[in-house]
């Protein structure tokens, strides 16, 4: 009965973490830290310290001893150290939120529905936001310098907002499903449509490349006839879209863009990289190695906006081999018999299919941004995935019964 009830505060907790995601570091990280104090009290109570048994576990455990050499070889060890903390910490919280979904099929289906409420308020916000010029929960204004006006919320960064944005915004896809009832098809389907203009007004290009290859896979599952109709159908409203064109245009241009920056950023990366490739020079101190490895001239900044190639160099070619089978192995357990899901499993099916391809969406952004090095959005990322193999557990047990 106690661990019953510590369940509905973790639940509770849970939603404060995924809206706090939207709006505050603080928020995020106090509702983390008393979902894993939770989670440890019911492990001691089910006199059961033995972290819950998942298809990741292995892959888990091999990716923190990477990280934990690589911590013990840095040389800057504080700071290290403090990576191998939040390494600690996401892997507690994806095993505490195992816990807490197990085999409950109403708890994984409430989370989306606060996700699907979460997400519309913060549409919203951005849209509150490109009319007023600042947001309604931080007072954010725009940028006085951006000419694109572009939009980001409460985050801090536009592409932030879009890399929420593409990881949320296939959820509300579950418009498709006739499981639904008619007023929450029209719900989800409103709630697509604001997500969908937020996209575009952020103008983050990483997450227009994300949401499109989103788009793309969503279809090939549910309808393959549309798999390149759909996206092509978006690809155009983003090329109309006022100031779409000269963003992306601008790609193309040699100097003074943000094109122009990553390229010096990633020759700096790279030139770390192959100074230690295998295993790297430590975690998180790419920002006090990379001073000395960039390029003449270019000013120093704290992330690579490639999280694969700042993985490289900080945990080396092992690490980033170790993470990338992590996400290999979400993938293939999801893709499993996908299509009978979505066709047996009623909404549920759509839902997961929503939950991959945002995931999807998430990993791409991430190869031209810091979505993987940003404390609320790789948050956003661990929720997510314990969330998609709790679901797909489920959905599993529902198609092989």
């Amino acid at each position: 009965m106690l661990i019953k009830r510590l369940n509905i505060i973790s639940e509770f907790l849970l939603y404060v973490l995924i809206y706090g995601i939207t709006f505050s570091n603080a928020a995020v990280e106090s509702a983390t830290g008393f979902i894993l104090f939770l989670f440890i009290i019911k492990r001691i109570i089910a006199k059961d310290i033995k972290p819950p048994k998942t298809e990741l576990n292995t892959v888990l455990y091999l990716l923190f001893l990477v990280i934990f050499v690589s911590c013990v070889r840095s040389g800057y060890f504080k700071d290290s150290i403090k990576g191998l903390a939040r390494a600690f910490k996401y892997t507690m919280l994806y095993f505490a939120l195992i816990d807490l979904f197990s085999g409950d099929a109403r708890r994984l289906r409430r989370f989306f529905w606060a996700v699907i409420f979460i997400s519309c308020l913060t549409f919203i916000n951005g849209i509150f936001q490109s009319i007023s010029g600042f947001d309604f929960l931080r007072h954010r204004g725009l940028e006085e310098s951006d000419r694109l006006a572009r939009i980001k919320a409460s985050f801090v960064h536009p592409n932030d907002f879009g890399t929420y944005i593409i990881s949320v915004l296939p959820f509300s896809l579950a418009f498709f499903s006739r499981g639904l009832s008619a007023r929450k098809r029209i719900f989800l389907a409103v709630v697509c449509f604001l997500g969908f203009y937020c996209l575009l007004r952020t103008s983050s290009r990483g997450a227009w490349l994300g949401f499109l290859i989103a788009a793309s896979v969503y279809f090939f599952y549910y309808k393959k006839k549309a798999a390149l109709f759909i996206p092509l159908i978006i690809f155009v409203c983003i090329a109309v879209f006022p100031n779409s064109p000269a963003r992306i245009t601008s790609m193309f241009k040699q100097d003074g863009n943000t094109v122009w920056e990553r390229t010096q950023l990633w020759k700096g990366t790279w030139n770390m990289i192959k100074e230690h490739p295998v295993m790297g020079f430590g975690i998180n101190t790419f920002s006090d190695y990379f001073p000395k490895y960039k390029p003449p001239g270019y000013p120093d900044l704290r992330y690579a906006h490639n999280s694969y190639l700042q993985m490289w160099s900080e945990t080396g070619v092992i690490g980033l081999g170790v993470f990338l089978a992590l996400v290999f192995v979400i993938l293939r357990g999801s893709w499993r018999n996908l299509r009978k899901k979505i066709k047996d499993a009623g909404s549920d099916g759509f839902i997961l299919l929503g939950a991959i391809t945002g995931y999807i969406a998430f990993l791409t952004h991430a190869s031209v941004d810091t979505g993987l090095y940003s404390l609320v959005l790789v948050t956003q990322f661990w929720v997510m995935t314990a969330y998609i193999i709790s679901l797909n557990k489920i959905l599993e047990g529902k198609i092989d019964a």
